[in-house]
């Protein structure tokens, strides 16, 4: 089996979340996907897909161009079962980790459809039937947090991340008081402050709540900014957008930096790397959020399968990205979201369960034949 045809879709996604800010973009009300189409000569297709939120190539044009040229001059004819030979190719590539993951996580799909396994199945089996998933709370004013909080408790979640650096410190130190004010038992609330703080900054906020019970989220920009907060506090942290390969993983368990990880399997290169980034954590004692940076059922299914072969006592939640967007590229119900908890409507239906709509998919951008 050979790859024949690859078609690259740009869509938009309006967002219900009503604004998100991520790096240089603040409170943005729509992101982009990069939808993949990876045909192959015996009938069989797989579909992957990247978020596309701030910084060349993960601007969506850049995006499309990039992966078209990976892909026609590396990765046509390959066998998309071969999944060995594919990363091993895309490694030998300096980054572009979001392009390599779309297409990996394609492959991915095709591999199981040819087997008629799914792919959780194909990462060594379910080790549960759902997964926790975790609510978001964009920066808003103390009061309007805490409602927001509050709303999503009573729908039964336990999980919940809340965003600060809105530049004002003490601001920042009320909206963290007025969400954990109502702070249930059992619940897991997360700090993240998106690599908005120095140093200094993250210090001031922690000496001002450290009688409450969180876990600190990306204090910092910069790794060793992250670490030095680490170093000087004994407030479990999670570091995110410093965890961009493999190689940042092992970085992280070997310094000490945190004892939590978000794993972006679009940041890391898609479902391959990710499930080696989530060996890794395991072996380490490491909890982790698998998700990815805004997408459909296509890359929400990806994160599903991988934090369902994931050992329970290392995943701390996963994210219902497709929830957050108006678009949908599936045909019916692919993937049920219910009291705070995550599945695939079917966890024995092959490849990633998504049967995608093409009419959401509308027209390429750009299609690459053999």
């Amino acid at each position: 089996m050979r790859i024949s045809n690859v078609s690259f879709y740009h869509k938009h996604l309006p967002m219900l979340c009503s604004s998100f800010t991520c790096s240089l973009e603040p409170g943005v009300s729509s992101a982009d996907v990069v939808i993949v189409k990876v045909e192959t000569d015996e009938g069989l297709v797989g579909y992957g897909e990247v978020g596309a939120v701030g910084g060349y190539p993960n601007y969506a044009p850049g995006l499309v161009a990039s992966s078209a040229e990976l892909v026609r001059r590396h990765l046509l004819h390959k066998d998309p079962c071969d999944l060995n030979d594919i990363q091993h190719t895309m490694s030998l590539i300096d980054g572009h980790g979001s392009i390599k993951a779309a297409f990996d996580i394609a492959c991915w799909d095709i591999f199981g459809k040819s087997i008629g396994k799914s792919v959780s199945a194909l990462m060594g089996g379910r080790l549960r039937e759902e997964v926790p998933i975790y609510r978001g709370l964009p920066l808003k004013k103390p009061a309007d947090m805490a409602k927001e909080a509050d709303a999503w408790r009573s729908d039964g979640y336990q999980y919940l991340l809340m965003k600060v650096g809105s530049g004002n410190l003490a601001e920042d130190v009320e909206c963290i008081e007025a969400v954990l004010e109502n702070r249930q038992p059992g619940e897991h609330i997360t700090v993240d402050a998106s690599g908005r703080w120095r140093v200094d900054e993250a210090l001031y906020v922690l000496k001002a709540v450290e009688h409450l019970d969180f876990v600190l989220e990306q204090p910092c920009w910069q790794y060793e900014e992250c670490a030095s907060v680490r170093a000087r506090t004994n407030r479990a942290m999670k570091l995110d957008n410093s965890i961009t390969d493999v190689g940042k993983v092992l970085r992280a368990q070997a310094d000490k930096a945190c004892e939590l990880m978000t794993l972006k399997i679009d940041k890391l290169g898609g479902l391959s790397q990710g499930r080696i980034a989530r060996d890794i954590t395991s072996a380490a004692g490491i909890a982790v959020t698998m998700e990815a940076q805004w997408a459909t059922e296509i890359t929400t299914a990806a994160v599903v399968h991988l934090a369902l072969s994931t050992a329970p006592n290392r995943l701390l939640a996963s994210t219902d990205l497709h929830t957050y967007s108006s678009l949908s590229t599936s045909k019916g119900e692919a993937i049920r979201v219910e009291n705070g908890m995550m599945s695939m409507v079917d966890n024995n239906l092959p490849g990633l369960g998504v049967e995608v709509d093409e009419d959401a998919l509308g027209e390429a951008s750009v299609v690459i034949q053999a």
